[in-house]
């Protein structure tokens, strides 16, 4: 098992690796609620996953599940993506299966993920995409601090409509801009 990344009283997150039971995984990537304003829509096989874990094992990502800490249980995954250590930014994602939205959990892992962007990898920007429609993302991030900075038009297409693409970053307040 892979060591705790970062934790708070109800949550912690830890690298994926091949070795974690991915079934739930699989169901919520193949749910298609929870993937609708994903940009990979297409059915996922337990290889796919694999193939996915190795990939950011390999890479500078930090691909995190998000385990609940009175039982362990994976509910979701967070990622850290794009890391430019020159310009101090990276990318956020989340990932939350179906069965545990609204609980907070999202909110509570881009928060602490944010925090080790910020204080382990020592980045002054962390960035958050959002498909047009996907008002609980937009809330999360909201929650967790981030603004609002742009918007990309018609950059998303679901079924035969474009979408714009919400633009959202959060800035290291404690860090100089030296």
């Amino acid at each position: 098992m892979s060591k705790i990344l970062i934790e708070n009283d109800s949550i912690f997150l830890r690298k994926l690796n091949l070795k974690d039971n991915l079934d739930s995984y699989l169901s919520w990537i193949n749910d298609k609620d929870t993937t609708k304003y994903l940009r990979k829509r297409k059915k996922q096989s337990i290889n796919d996953l694999k193939d996915y874990i190795q990939y950011n094992l390999n890479s500078d990502n930090y691909l995190c599940g998000i385990f609940k800490k009175s039982n362990n249980l994976h509910v979701g995954n967070v990622l850290l993506s794009n890391i430019d250590k020159d310009n101090e930014h990276c990318d956020i994602g989340i990932f939350i299966g179906k069965d545990f939205w609204g609980e907070g959990i999202g909110t509570t892992a881009v928060v602490l993920m944010s925090d080790y962007a910020f204080n382990t990898l020592k980045l002054h920007k962390v960035i958050a995409g959002v498909v047009q429609g996907n008002t609980g993302s937009s809330k999360l991030f909201e929650k967790a601090g981030f603004i609002l900075e742009g918007i990309k038009k018609e950059e998303f297409k679901i079924n035969d409509s474009f979408l714009d693409h919400l633009h959202y970053g959060k800035i290291n307040k404690n860090k100089n801009n030296g």
